[in-house]
């Protein structure tokens, strides 16, 4: 018979070493997103879609009103200058007349302006607090005195005493 012959093991082969199982990292808890735009940066960052939204046609989706609880609807009827836009004006049921809105120039262009502030940053409080300080000393007349000397000097003519601002 033949003898047999204890085999070894090669030497590319190694014997399982078992491995220390990896330490697993505690999975980080994400904090909750803070979406990127709240009511109030909406409004007031030049950044914002609201700059360079269509507002009128916003505005004059019916689910923009639907959306509304029954204190805001009587907010913004409120603010209309006349009841011509309103439907069913001073019932349960009053609602904007979307329609006349839509053909209406000047609601058009207080739109569009209102648009072109947010893009102007002429929301943002320090710009605002600015103008307000601004339209306080005009109305004091601290800038009399510079209009009047600019306007004798753009159109050559001298304004007489009689017709000057006298505050």
């Amino acid at each position: 018979t033949p003898t047999q012959v204890a085999e070894s093991p090669a030497k590319d082969e190694s014997k399982f070493i078992p491995r220390r199982p990896k330490r697993r990292t505690p999975a980080k808890k994400k904090a909750p997103r803070k979406p990127k735009w709240d009511a109030e940066s909406i409004i007031k960052d030049p950044k914002s879609p609201l700059a360079t939204a269509n507002l009128r046609s916003i505005l004059c989706n019916p689910m923009a009103w639907s959306c509304l609880d029954q204190a805001d609807k009587a907010e913004i009827l409120a603010l209309f200058p006349d009841r011509d836009h309103i439907l069913d004006a001073g019932t349960a049921d009053a609602r904007p007349d979307l329609a006349s809105l839509m053909n209406d120039d000047s609601f058009r262009y207080d739109c569009a302006a209102y648009t072109e502030n947010i893009a102007q940053g002429r929301h943002d409080p320090e710009w605002l607090a600015s103008a307000w300080s601004a339209h306080e000393r005009r109305k004091a007349g601290d800038f009399d005195e510079f209009l009047v000397e600019r306007l004798e000097e753009d159109w050559g003519v001298e304004i007489p005493a009689g017709m000057r601002i006298v505050r």
